[in-house]
Order: C-alpha cells, then sequence, then structure tokens
C-alpha cells in the first residue's frame, strides 16, 4: 500500500465536516466511521442520511427482518464491520443469537418462520443476480407487501453498497465496541 493509498477514504473527524452537514449530524447523533468516510463528500453525505434515515427507522419491514436482511448481506458480502454492527442492532431488534448465528446458513437452513426463509431468499437471490428471481417473488406475493419489497431492495442495495465502502476504504471498527463470539464469528 502506497503512502496516499493509505490516507484516502479514511474517517474524518467530525468536527472537520463542512458545516453545511450540522443537520446531518444532529440526524444521525454520533457518528461512525462509516458516516465518518462519507463525510469526505458532502454533497454524497447529504443524499444518503435521509434515504438511510428511512431503511433504519421507518422501513415497511419490521425490525427485526431489516436486520436479518443487513446481517445476511454483511455475511454475504463478508463485511465483518456491518455483521458486528448488526449483530449488537439485530440483538436490540429482538433477534437472538441462535437466528442471527444461522443467518450463515442461509434460507435453507431449518428453524426460519416462512417469511424470514423468503426474506433471505430473496437477498441471495439479489446477491446472485441482481434480482428477485421469479420463484421468489412468487412466494412474497401475499406475505410482503409492494412497499415492503421495495424496502427489502433498496435494504440489499444500500448495504451492499456499504459493504463495498466499508471493505475498499478498509473502515476500522470503533475502538470502544464490544465483542463476543458471534460478533467474531457468527457461530453458536
Amino acid at each position: 500500500m502506497t503512502a496516499r493509498s493509505a490516507h484516502r477514504l479514511q474517517p474524518l473527524d467530525p468536527e472537520a465536516w463542512d458545516p453545511a452537514l450540522g443537520h446531518v449530524r444532529r440526524l444521525i447523533g454520533q457518528p461512525l466511521n462509516i458516516h465518518r468516510v462519507i463525510a469526505r463528500h458532502p454533497e454524497l453525505m447529504e443524499s444518503y442520511a435521509p434515504l438511510r434515515e428511512h431503511i433504519v427507522t421507518s422501513s415497511s419491514l419490521d425490525a427485526g427482518d431489516r436486520e436479518l436482511v443487513i446481517l445476511r448481506v454483511a455475511h454475504r458480502t463478508a463485511c465483518d464491520y456491518e455483521w458486528r454492527h448488526h449483530v449488537v442492532r439485530g440483538r436490540k431488534a429482538g433477534l437472538d443469537d441462535d437466528r442471527i448465528a444461522r443467518v450463515r446458513e442461509g434460507s435453507e437452513a431449518a428453524g426460519w418462520a416462512g417469511h424470514e426463509s423468503i426474506l433471505l431468499r430473496a437477498v441471495d437471490d439479489m446477491l446472485d443476480a441482481s434480482e428477485i428471481g421469479p420463484e421468489t417473488l412468487n412466494a412474497m406475493d401475499g406475505v410482503f407487501s409492494d412497499r415492503q419489497i421495495l424496502d427489502i431492495v433498496f435494504t440489499v442495495g444500500v448495504y451492499f453498497v456499504m459493504s463495498t465502502l466499508l471493505k475498499t476504504a478498509r473502515v476500522p471498527l470503533e475502538e470502544d465496541f464490544e465483542d463476543d463470539a458471534i460478533l467474531a464469528t457468527g457461530a453458536r
């Protein structure tokens, strides 16, 4: 790694953010390292923040289903930062450690509720073929509303992009982040 590339896309100290991002700082609260990287491009941060806010606070998916989607994306993209953060969020959303660990096994693992298996299959379809395949979409009929399907598509898309950025920039995990076996390995 060259000296120049070692300093590219590093988290920007919040005090160095463009002053025009003051409302974004209030919206997201204490910025994570990923937010501190995106803040290097103020116009992008301006556009990203409302979409992120929709996904994490006003999506038509319930919190547990949203976290299953994000955890599956994090696992499939091998994004440790995203996995660790969303294990914590998944627990807050009511997911137990068995369900969180089972995300790594995918939609065919025993123990999923019917809609959860379909949800995970939709994530895999999108990551494998850039679409929710016809068979999965048919299975979603009567289970997920049009709004929920759109929220699934956008959640997968946004978190795929986030995983790509996190890995490209090698964004470090926050220093005070807790650690335990499920966070590190996803194993039971």
